[in-house]
């Protein structure tokens, strides 16, 4: 029997918060269950049940929506190619999301619309209020600051079209499942990628229905998916951040442990041999895809980010991002990133212990990430 991982202590995450699996419709919702067993943890029954219930919600209002915007949807035209950031968990693509989103001329699914990617276009007057009242102020896993107007990725829009993807792994923790071998998008069988495209294609374009403007996205398991998504959205561009993996992985753990603790339907009972071997293949599956596949995407259309070189230079690494890919309008966005910084240069990041045993199976396990993007042991 392992020894259970040390729990870290998350910042305030109140019981009735969204959880991922509540923009679920009840199909797709059942689906997860019977997948998984209903092996259900007995503390987690009121989840579940409230879960179910917002299933049954959901079913119906996005029958409304497709009655009201079936047409629409289909017949909608994306303003601009979208904008993708990419990287592993944990690399900075949270705070790249937010520097783009500052420019006007983009939009982003919110925490709103990637929650309830079904229907929000109906639902909004009713539910934004609550789902703003029900979300904490700021996130459990580094204390940034929350609302449901926030940046948020489109893979969980994804878990409430009913789509596989890596994060439903985190429903039920203790199980073994393959969801994460598609984290190498290569792996997709020809109905899965399908699914995925219909999905990612009827949110943005609701989206765009929303906004009537340019999209900026960001997910992490789109890092090995680039492919795809240059096929099926011509132009699109993309972001790729980078951070060192003595910080990114210790970051990554304390982020699994975190999810799996506040979403999952089981108490988790893994150890930290599990879960850094778990985070260890998963970045072999998304890197062996991105590093394929990057030399595809023209230079005009991909550009490389440090987080490191992020933090220590702001404007000047946006505004090289900003010209690499050929995005135009630097200057007018300048000063709201300025300001960013100035608002956010009193926050405290998370300091993560590594010890020696670990840091010698990071040097050894990432020693491919760590050369493709300049960094050293230590």
């Amino acid at each position: 029997m392992p020894k259970p991982s040390k729990k870290p202590k998350p910042n305030w995450y109140p019981p009735w918060a969204p959880r991922f699996w509540g923009g679920m419709r009840m199909g797709d919702y059942f689906s997860l269950l019977k997948e998984n067993r209903f092996q259900i943890h007995p503390t987690r029954y009121p989840m579940a049940g409230a879960i179910g219930m917002c299933s049954v919600v959901n079913s119906g209002l996005a029958a409304v929506q497709r009655l009201a915007y079936r047409k629409k949807i289909a017949n909608a035209k994306l303003t601009g190619p979208p904008v993708f950031i990419v990287g592993h968990w944990r690399s900075g693509t949270t705070l790249m999301h937010e520097l783009i989103s500052l420019d006007a001329r983009f939009n982003f699914p919110s925490n709103f619309e990637a929650f309830i990617p079904t229907h929000f276009l109906v639902s909004r007057p009713a539910f934004y209020p609550v789902v703003q009242m029900l979300l904490p102020a700021r996130r459990p896993m580094d204390n940034m600051a929350m609302s449901a107007s926030s940046p948020q990725e489109d893979d969980f829009a994804l878990i409430g079209y009913g789509v596989s993807t890596p994060y439903r792994r985190i429903a039920f923790a203790n199980r073994l499942n393959r969801d994460h071998l598609e984290l190498n998008f290569d792996n997709a069988s020809p109905a899965v990628e399908r699914q995925l495209h219909d999905a990612m294609e009827t949110f943005l374009k609701s989206l765009t229905l929303r906004y009537q403007s340019r999209l900026v996205l960001k997910s992490p398991p789109h890092t090995g998916r680039i492919a795809q998504l240059a096929k099926w959205f011509p132009d699109a561009k993309f972001i790729h951040l980078s951070r060192h993996p003595y910080k990114l992985v210790p970051s990554t753990m304390r982020l699994w442990k975190l999810l799996d603790l506040l979403q999952s339907f089981q108490v988790p009972k893994y150890d930290d041999t599990w879960l850094k071997n778990y985070i260890f293949e998963c970045k072999d599956l998304m890197y062996e895809s991105y590093f394929e596949h990057r030399q595809q995407i023209p230079a005009n259309r991909l550009v490389e980010v440090r987080f490191e070189d992020l933090v220590a230079q702001p404007i000047e690494q946006l505004e090289r991002a900003y010209q690499q890919l050929e995005l135009g309008g630097f200057e007018e966005v300048k000063p709201s990133v300025q300001s960013y910084f100035e608002v956010k240069k009193s926050h405290k990041k998370n300091e993560h212990e590594l010890d020696e045993k670990l840091k010698l199976e990071i040097d050894s396990n990432w020693q491919a990430y760590m050369s493709e993007f300049g960094y050293e042991p230590k």
